[in-house]
């Protein structure tokens, strides 16, 4: 049997050892690993050895701060005292644990919750996912774990104190062949694997090995550079849609409530502009809002909504909550002779809403806006423009139903089916309302709809928290 020089040096170490087995950390001390991995690979195939490969999962801490409802807990205690109203956990916890922590109260049952206030009975309550925490640092396996206690791992995974992740054990064993193999002499000629011109000259290449090439050995794994898949499914969209003849357009990050709720029919009083949903701008807070449309946007809400409408509230700075704006913005700025004309432009870029960061919130993201201005175009177009679009992003399974937002009517929701998951909302749709293109002088029907890139790489990566979207696991981002 022929083998190649380093298959002989590996068989020769079980020789010289006298030995039928070694784990791969015990070879790693006279061969590099990859080196152990690959020889060891073509060995097997020759019958000489077997590779016992053992994966075990692996539990990692990955925060050691405390629980928020343990900082509350501690909170009280130390200022003897039993009871705290919700609106004062501003003054103990950053504001995006304060959710995290009313949750985890009212799961573990530690506390009451009653006219706004929370009320321990014992603030040296005991915590099971503390303990698990701490048996986590003592044993990191899963298997040594019960199904109860994995649970509970489960849970902290999702509240981010902590991580899997895998260890490989492997075996490199002898075969009976193996065996038979090395109770004969191993020799080891010296081998060249390049020639040169001076191995050429000297003649040496006729006394020395030269080692052949096979094209189908196994090799390192090698992970290319390659783009973000966030970024990879916004060229995905941005491809589609200019593939189906829409302009792409571009809009500032700062926006004036004028452009972001005023010219898109929403009340001055509405819910979504409260700081809850929006976030304004300290310094500067006021920018500058078109003479020309001010008066037509002011009229047509004191008409329709019957309040008075204040020129101060639209001059206010804030970061923009949704595309929508852009596309207000490109069918303001058409002179007459565009209006005549049909448009299809779409929008892709950030937008920003005061959300507490959860599974599936986050208080930045990527949204695309479309829009189609056409004669005659009609809810059928808009159905059919969006069933082309999903179908070409891979989802074959696409049905509608009709919704509400405050901008469109009448409105509609896409939704796409998934193998193991069923109908899934993915994207909102609808009829700009007449009161948004009365002022800026606009008779034609103009279709929009809007989708969110979060929901999207969520369903197209499989993921259940979109956190790990943004998260620099390089295992992930290799695989995906």
């Amino acid at each position: 049997m022929e083998l190649h020089i380093d298959e002989k040096r590996l068989l020769k170490i079980f020789q010289e050892k006298n030995r039928d087995e070694f784990s791969l950390e015990e070879l790693e001390k006279y061969l590099p690993k990859e080196k152990i991995l690959r020889v060891s690979l073509w060995l097997k195939g020759k019958g000489l050895v077997d590779i016992d490969e053992k994966v075990k999962k692996i539990v990692n801490v990955v925060n050691e701060d405390d629980f928020p409802e343990r900082k509350i807990a501690k909170y009280l205690k130390e200022n003897n005292i039993k009871e705290i109203e919700i609106k004062k956990l501003k003054d103990i916890l950053p504001k995006e644990e304060i959710n995290a922590a009313l949750g985890a109260i009212k799961r573990k049952k530690i506390a009451k919750i009653e006219k706004g206030k929370i009320i321990f009975d014992n603030l040296d309550y005991k915590d099971v996912e503390e303990e698990i925490l701490k048996k986590i640092k003592e044993n990191k396996y899963l298997d040594n774990f019960n199904e109860e206690e994995r649970k509970i791992i489960e849970i902290l995974k999702k509240r981010g104190y902590v991580d899997f992740d895998e260890e490989k054990k492997v075996k490199i064993k002898l075969t009976e062949k193996g065996k038979e193999f090395i109770k004969k002499p191993i020799e080891i000629e010296e081998e060249i694997t390049q020639l040169t011109r001076e191995i050429i000259i000297s003649g040496k290449w006729k006394r020395a090995y030269i080692r052949p090439y096979d094209v189908k050995v196994p090799t390192k794994v090698v992970y290319p550079a390659k783009v973000h898949p966030l970024t990879r499914i916004i060229r995905e969209v941005k491809e589609i849609l200019l593939a189906m003849g829409f302009k792409e357009i571009k809009s500032p990050i700062v926006e004036t409530e004028f452009w972001n709720f005023d010219m898109l029919f929403e009340p001055q009083d509405h819910p979504a502009r409260e700081m809850q949903d929006t976030f304004f701008l300290k310094y500067p807070n006021v920018g500058e809002i078109p003479t020309n449309l001010i008066d037509k946007v002011k009229e047509v809400h004191e008409r329709c909504w019957k309040y008075k409408f204040d020129e101060n509230v639209s001059k206010r700075l804030i970061l923009r909550t949704h595309t929508t704006a852009s596309s207000i913005r490109y069918l303001a700025s058409l002179s007459e002779e565009e209006k005549n004309k049909p448009h299809k432009i779409f929008c892709i870029d950030r937008v920003f809403r005061n959300e507490a960061i959860d599974y599936k919130h986050l208080p930045e993201f990527y949204q695309c806006e479309g829009i189609v201005m056409d004669n005659n175009v009609n809810f059928n177009n808009l159905i059919g423009i969006l069933k082309e679009f999903l179908n070409r992003l891979g989802f074959e399974k696409v049905r509608f139903r009709p919704a509400y937002f405050p901008f469109t009517e009448p409105s509609l929701e896409a939704e796409v089916y998934l193998e193991g998951k069923g109908w899934l909302e993915i994207l909102g749709a609808g009829i700009f309302r007449p009161e948004v293109l009365e002022p800026i002088g606009i008779k034609k029907p103009v279709l929009a709809w809007g989708i969110g890139f979060s929901r999207l790489a969520m369903l197209k990566y499989n993921l259940t928290d979109i956190r790990d979207l943004h998260k620099n696991d390089l295992n992930w981002l290799r695989r995906i």
